[in-house]
């Protein structure tokens, strides 16, 4: 499924950048020969499935676990898993949620996730962590991708980035070519398009700080001055590198 040549850049990428063990969920259908009537077979499972198995062979911080999602786990009402694949990536209390398969453009950022969880690093500018931490109530933030978006990758990372600030921020990536009944239920006809508490719309790459804002008022937060939105202070500059010499723009 991966390149080998890939897989030798994500091991030694992996091997000098997981600090913590990393935990994935996978959560899939059985693969049966029969058609089943009322049920729609799961075209991505297996792939997907065999994605993840090589990624956790890569490093033993990565940590792999299957659950058959007919026999109604007790992880999935714990993660709110709603269709298959889906896959939940976690550590600690902390997790966020990919529906589909991780691949073309997302998959890079895919990895830059794990990478992120394992070093409980959200990368994010120190007045959005400010407003994320004091969130009254449960915010959730879908991020509808496809695999070929050069802007996708972006507005997904920031959605976990955001999920790692705020156990209060529930985020979770769609692929739409895969789920056309959620891309017409919530009628997305560009990406990536990110959905705040079902109500709010937010289409293309934007800065952060709109995310936050959005996520700030839906939360019914309050910012020291009594304005709805996250505070204004000057913006810290964001460059960072980590120890494998990789830059975080």
């Amino acid at each position: 499924m991966i390149p080998l040549k890939d897989q030798d850049y994500i091991r030694a990428k992996f091997a000098s950048e997981l600090v913590y063990q990393v935990k994935i969920d996978f959560f899939t259908q059985r693969d049966v020969a029969l058609d089943v009537p009322g049920k729609t077979p799961c075209a991505f499972c297996k792939p997907v499935g065999e994605l993840l198995q090589e990624l956790a062979g890569l490093s033993d911080l990565v940590s792999l676990r299957v659950h058959y999602s007919e026999d109604n786990p007790p992880e999935k009402a714990k993660f709110g898993v709603e269709r298959v694949p889906g896959i939940v990536l976690r550590r600690g209390e902390t997790f966020v949620k990919y529906y589909g398969m991780p691949g073309g453009t997302e998959f890079p950022a895919f990895i830059e996730s794990i990478v992120d969880f394992s070093r409980n690093e959200t990368l994010l500018t120190e007045e959005s962590v400010i407003a994320l931490q004091t969130l009254p109530r449960d915010v959730d933030v879908k991020v509808f991708v496809t695999p070929t978006c050069q802007y996708c990758p972006g507005m997904m990372r920031a959605a976990y980035l955001m999920a790692m600030a705020s156990p209060r921020v529930k985020a979770e990536t769609i692929e739409v070519n895969e789920f056309p009944d959620m891309a017409d239920k919530y009628k997305v006809e560009a990406v990536p398009l990110t959905v705040i508490n079902d109500a709010v719309a937010i289409p293309g790459m934007v800065h952060e700080s709109v995310v936050v804002q959005e996520i700030v008022k839906a939360a019914g937060a309050a910012t020291p001055d009594g304005e709805s939105g996250p505070p204004t202070k000057k913006r810290i500059e964001r460059g960072k590198t980590r120890d494998s010499g990789l830059y975080i723009p």
